[in-house]
């Protein structure tokens, strides 16, 4: 996950180096939450949420729609709370998972899908 994570930092240096092939988007950013969720890391729900809590402030500054976070984000996020592995990390994730799914609740354009509620 934290290659993964290397990987989305270096996409983001070369887009503002000027490489428009570079560019990070939504889809980029949930495939990095999603290895978060996956790796069973010690801290990887907190990472995830980081990754969804700077999409959003990427987003309200610049309104770019291409890094506006989505349902699928949201709900990789609540997954790698829902897989937190280490005993320590649970307390946190469930506050985590609470705190996305109350932001998702209040999207305009956006809401909880079926999944979110599978989780």
């Amino acid at each position: 996950a934290a290659r993964a994570e290397h990987v989305l930092q270096v996409m983001k240096q070369r887009y503002l180096d000027g490489d428009t092939d570079f560019k990070p988007n939504t889809r980029t950013h949930t495939s990095v939450v999603d290895a978060w969720a996956k790796s069973g890391e010690k801290g990887a729900a907190k990472r995830a949420e980081q990754i969804l809590n700077n999409m959003i402030s990427t987003y309200e500054a610049n309104r770019d729609p291409d890094i506006k976070p989505n349902v699928h984000t949201a709900n990789a996020v609540c997954n790698a709370c829902a897989f937190t592995k280490m005993e320590e990390d649970r307390p946190e994730a469930l506050q985590i998972a609470f705190r996305v799914f109350d932001w998702l609740s209040t999207q305009p354009d956006m809401e909880p899908d079926s999944y979110t509620f599978t989780i």
